[in-house]
């Protein structure tokens, strides 16, 4: 049946994000029915669960899904946030970090969030 990993991600976006990615994060959160035109050239976006992965949901954790990208008008930037559980068969988690953070208004070492495996107690930190 498999086990399931729970991320909870938070983040400011740079403020000249470019659009696709934007898209690419409406798509995934669900704000978006269309799929994109264009996929980015990155691992995440190839043969993995990456629609699905910010909406899934499971009862093996406390915390409901619930994945967000909004717009604020004062930082003139996108925040996103994310609270999804799934199977994490593809390392989804792992590739979807790396494919956001040259996006993310955050230095090295900044706290992102962390991800955590049914099985254990411990969560796995993210920084930048």
């Amino acid at each position: 049946m498999g086990m399931y990993t729970e991320i909870h991600f938070n983040s400011e976006l740079k403020p000249d994000t470019p659009e696709d990615v934007i898209n690419i994060l409406k798509y995934m959160v669900g704000d978006l029915d269309d799929k994109p035109v264009s996929k980015p050239n990155h691992e995440l976006f190839g043969d993995t669960r990456w629609r699905f992965m910010l909406q899934c949901d499971s009862y093996y954790f406390d915390a409901d899904t619930h994945s967000t990208i909004r717009f604020d008008s004062i930082s003139n930037s996108y925040y996103l946030c994310v609270r999804s559980n799934f199977k994490n068969y593809g390392n989804e988690i792992e590739l979807f970090v790396e494919w956001i953070k040259p996006y993310l208004n955050k230095t090295e070492g900044d706290f992102l969030g962390f991800s955590r495996y049914e099985e254990t107690e411990e969560p796995t930190l993210i920084y930048m």
